[in-house]
């Protein structure tokens, strides 16, 4: 299905308004220039009245859980309302990750605190980088960043840096912020998906010795003409495949595969009306900067969005409106390129370059001498290395067989195309007013400005939307495949699925389109979206199969979780589905044929919760039979210890089980650490474990059929073993293993249901980090702003869940009233309408307003 787009034009910034605003946000005083008063009326919005002097101005009114429901007449008072409902409830997190994106953690932090982080963002957040954001920002977007801060600054006033959260309670380095502040915030957010990964091998680069000749035998010296084309003999016998293996690096946070998220969005044709319905669920750790925060932003007539944020965000994240709801996903579209130089001989700080014109020059390496804040009033200066692509990167400190800098005439630079984009609070604020998924499209194709994420939405009018309309580098498949031909470190990157290109010619610097706001990145044409009547669904695979029946293929190999399958001359269409979107993707067939038992062929609200919360082990659905027919027949199995242990009350249990992850299920727990030791890998053949291999032409299904042997035999007795030794019952409820603390109440337990989507193929991801000494799994990380929304004559109908509840702060009511509903399986009714909102107050309304005469007596 094709959509009809047209091209906008952002509106620039004048910059003698920034200047005024950003002057504006950046003053503080400790005077009482500002008026409160409590309404006691339960509607929200009784007028807002101010005066010539006010500078903000903003309603908040609680409802059950404690969202914040704000409402203003201007975006600086919208900021400003968020602002300070957010810091109520979650200040100390905030503070501390300001004084991280500020580079000051060594300052203030203690043992927390990191050189490599504090040299890496205060190089990076420089007072250039936050002026070139802050100079691309709307003016409506502005206004809400400068009230945010604002608003800020005006609890720690209110209430005293003494007498916040005690985690956090008279720390120095809790203050009053700027918008400067949130500036350094944005752009550590932005990197997320790219530099964020390498901060260490960027702090560490450094040059060889220039007093060491660089052709000595410890630095292979080969001629420039072929100064990219290494050959084996540098690396012995190894092979690309062999370099491949040889990474230490942890691609979790940019392929998604041990958290992640899901979302499903269906179309009329499959919930039987008019109206789409959705679910989404981020998963994402439950303390620090990823935290989410629910909200409800109104200006009468101008914007009316409801739904959830990071810290730090003046505008819903991941929501709805009266007209469309949308979640996200992680991506696995990869956000930057490696680039190899080929230095000059004898000269390590310049580095050769042959120009579009065919000319070739010389090129500098520049370095930045950073300095940081450390205690007692020390400092310490570092150099960051830059090429013109972006920071230089001790590549082998990514992997110890990649060369230093200087070894084979070669160094390493990285260029991250979401460290070039300053759109991406200009693109929350335009999707948070879109009147339906072909409107959020454009809205998105516009802009590009989300970094790292997939798009799932529905909208009144029953249409089912997927896209990744996101910051991708402009590197085609062709490009790739030429700018590493012949070279084996470039390939052993690629084939460990980083993108790498050579850097010593401009026909390997990124493409341009010209539909693309952005230098150097893909435009709306070559970016993948599909619309449909039925449905689509993520959960952190690629674009590819987000529904099988209309699969999406021909985009840059850099939109993939892997590279090298969908490069040469027969690359290719999909790869293995991990187990979760397996899951996902027949949790989905199962309810269009009623197979899953609810009754119906079609999605509501009612029944999509009962589907997302099923708590399915898809590995076990795939190989639990097998394994206890074998286990009947051979009870007795070999540990690795190579003892022998009789598996017969342990396979009876796991006959038992109900083959799902809820907090009554027995058993869950004895599979899960079977599958582990199995060591199954997700998304590739494992062509031992599986006799039927992966079909392109049933992704959904393949691979399948597990082969028995004395791998096998032995992960489960060690399974059994293992919970025996810790004296945990091997029928124990997962509930009584898996859990998470109520620090508010005496660190009770909360019982969480859900499991692990790496592998065990659950759905509703809950995960920790592994089991503790003690053999039990303690959550903190998985399901966070849960939404299920559809439609009716009246707007948004919406359930949703913070699973770690609204505040950090053990002390306050929200701190986990939201975490023993999501534990219960209880979706919570939010209020949108003035009416629900009225009915479901919490405390009466805050009316705040704060006078601009101090910030002019600045």
């Amino acid at each position: 299905m094709k959509i009809t787009t047209r091209n906008r034009r952002t509106p620039k910034l004048a910059l003698l308004t920034v200047a005024v605003s950003f002057g504006l946000a950046s003053c503080s005083d400790s005077d009482n220039s500002f008026n409160d008063t409590v309404v006691t009326t339960p509607e929200l919005n009784p007028p807002i009245v101010t005066s010539p002097s006010t500078e903000f101005a903003a309603n908040i009114q609680r409802t059950e859980f404690g969202i914040p429901h704000i409402i203003a007449n201007d975006y600086k008072g919208l900021g400003y309302g968020v602002g300070y409902a957010f810091a109520e409830d979650n200040i100390c997190s905030l503070a501390r990750e300001i004084v991280v994106s500020s580079g000051q953690s060594m300052l203030y932090l203690g043992d927390e605190g990191s050189v490599a982080s504090d040299v890496f963002y205060t190089w990076y957040n420089s007072p250039a980088k936050r002026a070139q954001f802050l100079n691309a920002q709307e003016p409506e977007v502005l206004d809400a960043v400068t009230g945010y801060a604002a608003g800020v600054s005006r609890y720690l006033r209110d209430t005293g840096v003494e007498n916040i959260d005690p985690d956090c309670a008279g720390a120095e380095w809790v203050r009053e912020i700027s918008t400067n502040d949130l500036l350094a915030l944005y752009g550590k957010a932005n990197l997320r998906g790219g530099l964020s990964n390498f901060v260490g091998p960027i702090v560490a680069a450094a040059p060889p010795d220039q007093n060491i000749v660089m052709g000595s035998s410890r630095m292979r010296s080969i001629e420039s003409d072929s100064a990219t084309q290494t050959t084996l003999n540098s690396v012995s016998s190894t092979s690309a495949a062999d370099l491949a293996a040889g990474f230490d690096f942890d691609m979790s946070t940019i392929n998604a595969m041990d958290g992640g998220s899901n979302a499903y969005a269906f179309g009329s044709e499959v919930t039987g009306k008019d109206e789409g319905v959705m679910y989404g669920n981020p998963h994402e750790p439950w303390n620090g900067v990823q935290r989410f925060y629910e909200f409800h932003l109104t200006i009468p007539g101008e914007i009316n969005v409801m739904g959830s944020a990071q810290q730090g965000q003046p505008f819903v994240n991941i929501g709805f409106n009266k007209d469309v709801a949308w979640s996200h996903t992680v991506s696995t579209a990869k956000r930057f390129t490696l680039y190899q130089l080929d230095l000059v001989n004898g000269d390590p700080m310049k580095y050769n370059y042959t120009k579009a014109d065919g000319s070739v020059e010389q090129r500098d390496i520049r370095v930045d001498e950073v300095t940081i804040q450390l205690p007692n009033n020390e400092t310490l200066t570092q150099p960051v290395y830059s090429s013109h692509f972006g920071p230089m990167l001790a590549v082998d400190l990514v992997n110890g067989l990649l060369p230093a800098w200087g070894q084979n005439n070669s160094a390493f630079t990285i260029r991250d195309a979401a460290a070039e984009n300053a759109r991406s609070l200009n693109q929350w604020r335009s999707m948070n007013r879109a009147t339906s998924v072909e409107d959020l499209v454009d809205r998105m194709q516009d802009q590009v400005g989300l970094g790292f994420v997939n798009t799932i939405a529905t909208d009144r009018y029953g249409k089912a939307l997927y896209a990744d309309i996101s910051t991708v580098p402009h590197v085609t498949k062709e490009k790739l495949e030429s700018c590493i031909d012949g070279n084996l470190f470039l390939k052993a990157i690629v084939n460990f699925g980083l993108p790498a290109l050579r850097g010593d010619t401009a026909a390997c610097e990124w493409g341009n389109d010209d539909d693309s706001p952005q230098a150097g990145i893909f435009g709306r044409s070559n970016l993948p979206f599909l619309i449909r009547d039925d449905y689509v669904a993520n959960s952190n695979d690629s674009y590819w199969l987000s529904n099988p029946e209309e699969p999406l293929t021909d985009f840059s190999p850099l939109l993939r979780r892997q590279l090298t399958p969908f490069l040469g001359a027969n690359p290719v269409a999909g790869v293995p589905l991990l187990m979760r979107s397996r899951m996902g993707l027949v949790q989905i067939q199962d309810r269009l044929n009623n197979d899953d038992g609810l009754g119906g062929t079609t999605f509501n609200l009612d029944n999509m919760q009962e589907v997302v919360y099923s708590n399915r082990s898809y590995a076990a659905e795939l190989v639990l039979d097998d394994v206890l027919a074998d286990c009947s027949a051979n009870p007795v199995m070999s540990l690795s210890n190579g003892s022998t242990l009789d598996a017969t009350q342990a396979c009876n249990v796991l006959s038992n089980w109900d083959r799902r992850n809820d907090i009554d299920s027995q058993g869950a727990h004895v599979f899960r650490e079977f599958w582990r030791n199995v060591g199954f890998e997700e998304a590739t053949e494992n062509k031992d474990l599986f006799s039927v291999r992966f079909d392109i032409n049933d992704p959904v299904n393949t691979p399948r059929d597990i082969i028995i042997s004395s791998k096998t035999r032995t992960a489960l007795a060690d399974s059994i073993q293992y919970f025996n030794d810790k004296g945990i019952a091997l029928d124990a409820a997962l509930g009584s293993v898996q859990y998470v603390f109520d620090a508010g109440n005496n660190n009770e337990r909360i019982p969480m249901h859900g499991g692990l989507g790496t592998g065990e193929g659950l759905f509703n991801v809950a995960r920790g980090s592994g089991p503790n000494d003690a053999g039990n799994y303690i959550i903190s990380n998985g399901p966070t702003y849960m939404q299920t929304v559809t439609f009716d004559d009246n707007g948004p109908v919406v359930e949703s869940l913070l699973a770690y509840s609204q505040s950090a702060d053990s002390t306050r009511p929200y701190h986990r009233d939201q975490t023993r509903r999501y534990s219960d399986k209880d979706w919570i009714r939010v209020p949108f309408s003035r009416n629900e909102i009225a009915n479901k107050a919490v405390g009466q309304i805050l009316e705040l307003r704060e006078d601009n005469q101090k910030l002019e007596n600045k």
